[in-house]
């Protein structure tokens, strides 16, 4: 089966409302044939849709929620999300929604694309944006998209004195706590950083390995 028709079949089996609009919106604005970068990895048409299906299909083998139960509570104090095969669908097929119009041909034949200057820096959390305009996610697939980028987006899209700016911090913020009971502060904080979302949700963990696994066989690919 084709990738186009795997990813549209597994998307419409979620039956999540606006999901037939959604799947619409990614063919209207050339998910499909969009590349997956400039040169790193997928770097051909069609690219970032077969990237999205591969980081998918780790998700659902090496992630296998039936071997080893990343929504069970397996250290004190951690408090996973309600975690399904739908939310692999999900995050893992549409993770990437931001990649959408990022990439245009070079016209010297240099690299075979570069970088959209018209569009948003922003990286996953881009994606979110995009995708909440079209349906809900759930707060699981929220966190495995936010942090799919692991390191990388602790300082992605930096400010130019600040490369300690990214699209998300390694530890928590208790700035706030003042005033806050303990358990109010770890409310307050959870999320919000890639080690909480790590340590509580260990699927955003899984997330980020395996989109890094997919990129490594695409680049062996165009070696």
């Amino acid at each position: 089966m084709k990738t186009k028709e795997t990813i549209t079949q597994l998307l419409e089996s979620t039956k999540r409302a606006g999901i037939k609009a959604l799947i619409h919106w990614l063919e209207m604005e050339g998910f499909f044939i969009a590349p997956a970068s400039t040169r790193f990895h997928g770097t051909y048409e069609g690219g970032l849709a077969e990237h999205s299906l591969r980081v998918y299909q780790l998700l659902l083998h090496i992630g296998d929620l039936n071997v080893l139960k990343l929504d069970a509570e397996t250290s004190p104090g951690q408090k996973p999300y309600e975690l399904g095969p739908e939310n692999l669908v999900i995050a893992g097929l549409l993770h990437d929604v931001c990649k959408i119009g990022a990439y245009i041909p070079t016209p010297d034949g240099k690299n075979p694309y570069k970088w959209n200057r018209s569009q948003p820096k922003d990286h996953a959390l881009l994606s979110i944006a995009r995708l909440l305009e079209r349906i809900k996610l759930a707060p699981v697939e929220e966190l495995m998209i936010k942090y799919h980028m692991g390191p990388y987006g602790l300082n992605e899209f930096y400010g130019e004195d600040d490369y300690q700016t990214g699209e998300y911090p390694l530890r928590g913020d208790h700035s706030n706590d003042d005033g806050m009971t303990k358990d109010e502060s770890k409310a307050a904080r959870y999320g919000m950083s890639m080690a909480n979302a790590w340590f509580h949700n260990p699927i955003c963990k899984v997330m980020y390995f395996v989109d890094e696994i997919a990129t490594f066989e695409e680049k062996e690919k165009e070696i």
